[in-house]
């Protein structure tokens, strides 16, 4: 017997010990399944070499078997295909197959593992007898591209396809596609082993159902095979859409009138007097079938006679009253499922979209949450685990984080979108609001602080962008967080929302699942960020007082400090050869620019006049890195090679570790020698990630440093350079606002727009070539 040739991936080779030349049968079948890849060699290493003695020293094939399964070496059912010689197929490209899941009219789906990566997969193999078929091979390949073609969280996801050949001619070649591998139960399983549903969880499972099946009808596709076995439920609750083996392309035709395909008990009559023509509706009709099931546990047309007998009952066949098999279903949902299930198209929801509408009243809970204790009654007045970090810690002498509910707003035209919002909020004990246009929306955040905003971004009137921009223009609490809601919004255009001041975006239909993990990672990202203000306002409070005493006490040393400061600067630049009074200029377009800063929210807390004192005393020492390049750097007249330029870069690394060392030894000026460092190090950063020396982007670069990198470029624009003239006021102005603008901070660029006319005032004040020490 053999394996097949060996497998490019089976690491390290097979040892000469375990040569088939010499040995048992046993030893030579161990050969093969290490040479195979069957058996993974870098498990094989891994045993004990007494036990690797032992095994290969067996004396029977059986045995061999026994104690590799016994070790979890092979599966039980690699043990099995071994004895029973039908091995084709059981290592298929990069991955080795580990169990059989379970078969269709398709294909057969088998647990598999990638022999790198070690993670397990679902692979569906055409089945051998089906390979011959040209248009059943049309319709697995048209599987396996329709899957591929699906993103989105409650469909399979496709990871891999590929063909295997045997080295027997007599064995047809393998074609198969791989797939996650979804743990848990499918939904019929689910079903038979816990009973009927509760109400909301059945409808919430059928929720997701129909948003895959709004993400298929997307795309043109018709799945024409919808039922409980196929659909996977994981153990957090998650509906995965499986076996796309008979879905229909729309604008293609692989199926033959006349021909019947799909699951009886769940098929639309169209189907099965035609399945070539069918559209999303019969997938409609077939989640209705299964939300019954769910409902009741039983099919909506009990099974009578034989396939035939059904088929023809079929056409005029009502289906059973959910409420007569079970009385404490809504009235209302009986109404939806009745109507999914409509003998005539027409009278069905003509979209998965209305399907999703229908059932949003019926995901509210009716029980206790399934996440709450055991123990825990509903109603009881009992902590609940909301997913939120705990509340920060009084710090002393700063301000104590409000014990309070996060609140979040909902801005939406649609109102079942509303709804289904709403109620994921209050179950999580979160207050809220709702708001139906954008000017609603901005009316209630000037009046009231929110934590979060859900925004749609297609309204009529003011749409969620303009909402979004006017947010981040004009909001009070810099930290509010915003997930815009999209339906069918490009990628690009997307892109551009999340540059424009977006924090997250959930495209529709979107699951409760969905909606629960992004308000969660917002809310705990603004938390995280407001601790960090108390923390930052505290340690300013704690510093800004201890600055106090010390001008109180030692003001002249203050004065002596700033002014060796400036003599230090002024003797590296010295070294330069140049006369200039641009340090002095620096600090005024520092002050400048960070006293029309200071009035912008987004900076609340961040800058006071303290921290402007530090900024105007640090900000000559931007460029004392420069101390330490070298001559023919520093004096080269014209512009500097790409090598040069890498070590001019070099002069931020210097001039920050020579500051870091001072401020190791001398831990009492930390304030001022820290703001210094990230003055020096950072003050080449760019806004956009494309500065140096460590391409920090955003607000990773110290404020500082954004406020100091303004007033550089602006006064080296303004001066003249050896591979350039000087530029006019309105032209530096001009380069920085729109040719660079991705430099800098927008929100200082802005600052610099309105304060634009005192840079201009201060570089005719202090001109180069007058002494101004």
């Amino acid at each position: 017997m053999k394996l097949g040739t060996a497998h490019p991936g089976a690491a390290g080779g097979v040892p000469d010990t375990l040569s088939p030349s010499l040995g048992s049968p046993a030893r030579a079948l161990l050969h093969e399944l290490l040479r195979s890849s069957l058996l993974l060699y870098e498990d094989w290493q891994a045993l004990p070499a007494p036990l690797r003695e032992e095994l290969g020293a067996l004396a029977d094939r059986d045995s061999l078997l026994d104690r590799l399964v016994e070790q979890n070496l092979l599966t039980a059912y690699q043990a099995d295909r071994v004895r029973a010689g039908t091995l084709h197929g059981m290592v298929l490209g990069n991955y080795r197959v580990l169990d059989r899941l379970g078969a269709g009219g398709m294909g057969i789906v088998f647990k598999a593992e990638h022999l790198h990566l070690r993670r397990a997969v679902a692979i569906k193999v055409l089945a051998l007898a089906d390979a011959e078929n040209p248009l059943l091979l049309t319709r697995f390949f048209s599987e396996m591209r329709a899957v591929a073609r699906l993103q989105h969280p409650n469909i399979i996801t496709a990871l891999d396809t590929g063909q295997v050949a045997s080295n027997d001619p007599h064995q047809p070649v393998l074609h198969y596609y791989v797939m996650e591998y979804v743990p848990g139960k499918n939904l019929e399983d689910l079903v038979l082993d816990d009973g009927p549903l509760p109400v909301p969880r059945a409808c919430e499972l059928a929720y997701q159902v129909a948003s895959a099946l709004a993400e298929a009808h997307k795309h043109g596709l018709v799945h024409r095979d919808i039922k409980p076995s196929n659909i996977m439920v994981t153990p957090e609750g998650q509906a995965k859409l499986l076996d796309f083996g008979l879905i229909r392309d729309i604008s293609n035709r692989h199926t033959v009138p006349g021909v019947l395909l799909g699951t009886v008990g769940f098929m639309a009559p169209e189907q099965v007097r035609d399945a070539s023509a069918v559209d999303i509706r019969a997938d409609i009709y077939s989640l209705g079938c299964t939300l019954f099931w769910c409902l009741t546990g039983q099919e909506p047309f009990p099974a009578r006679g034989s396939s035939r007998e059904e088929v023809v009952r079929r056409q005029a066949q009502e289906p059973l009253s959910v409420r007569a098999v079970r009385a404490d279903v809504p009235p209302e949902l009986e109404q939806v499922v009745a109507r999914m299930m409509a003998a005539n198209p027409d009278q069905r929801y003509l979209t998965p979209q209305a399907v999703l509408r229908a059932l949003l009243p019926f995901l509210r809970p009716e029980a206790e949450d399934r996440s709450r204790p055991a123990g825990l009654a509903a109603g009881v007045n009992q902590p609940v685990d909301t997913g939120r970090s705990p509340a920060p810690p009084v710090l002393p002498g700063g301000e104590a984080a409000a014990a309070r509910a996060h609140r979040i707003l909902i801005v939406d035209d649609e109102a079942g979108i509303r709804r289904f919002c709403r109620q994921f909020i209050e179950r999580e004990n979160y207050e809220c609001e709702e708001a139906t246009d954008g000017k609603q929306a901005l009316a209630a955040v000037e009046a009231r602080r929110f934590d979060l905003v859900l925004l749609d971004i297609n309204m009529p009137g003011m749409s969620g962008v303009e909402v979004l921009q006017a947010l981040r223009r004009n909001a009070s609490w810099p930290h509010l967080k915003v997930i815009m809601l999209s339906g069918r919004t490009p990628p690009d255009e997307l892109a551009q929302i999340l540059l424009d001041g977006a924090d997250d975006f959930l495209t529709k239909p979107f699951s409760l699942t969905e909606l629960r993990a992004r308000v969660k990672t917002a809310l705990r990202l603004k938390d995280a960020q407001e601790r960090s203000d108390l923390l930052n306002r505290h340690l300013l409070a704690v510093n800004a007082e201890l600055e106090r005493s010390l001008t109180a006490r030692d003001s002249d040393l203050v004065h002596v400090r700033n002014a060796l400061v400036l003599s230090l600067a002024k003797l590296v630049e010295h070294r330069t050869g140049q006369k200039s009074a641009r340090l002095l200029r620096l600090q005024r377009y520092c002050r400048s620019l960070a006293e029309g800063a200071a009035a912008l929210p987004i900076f609340a807390g961040q800058i006071d006049e303290r921290f402007i004192q530090l900024l105007e005393s640090c900000a000559p020492l931007h460029d004392i890195g420069n101390v330490g390049l070298p001559d023919h750097i520093l004096y080269k007249p014209g512009k500097l090679t790409p090598e040069e330029f890498m070590v001019m870069q070099a002069h931020t690394v210097i001039g920050a570790e020579t500051l870091l060392k001072v401020a190791r030894r001398h831990g009492a000026a930390v304030a001022f020698l820290q703001m210094a460092v990230d003055i020096a190090r950072h003050h080449h950063e760019r806004y956009d990630g494309s500065g140096y020396p460590d391409r920090l982007a955003g607000n990773q670069i110290p404020l500082a440093a954004r406020i100091v990198a303004i007033g550089d470029v602006y006064d080296a624009l303004r001066s003249p350079r050896p591979h350039r003239p000087p530029l006019f006021h309105s032209a530096a102005v001009q380069v920085m606002t729109e040719v660079a603008r991705e430099q800098f901070d927008p929100y200082l660029l802005d600052v610099f727009k309105r304060c634009a006319a005192e840079f201009e005032r201060t570089f005719r004040e202090l001109p180069d070539g007058v002494d101004f020490f």
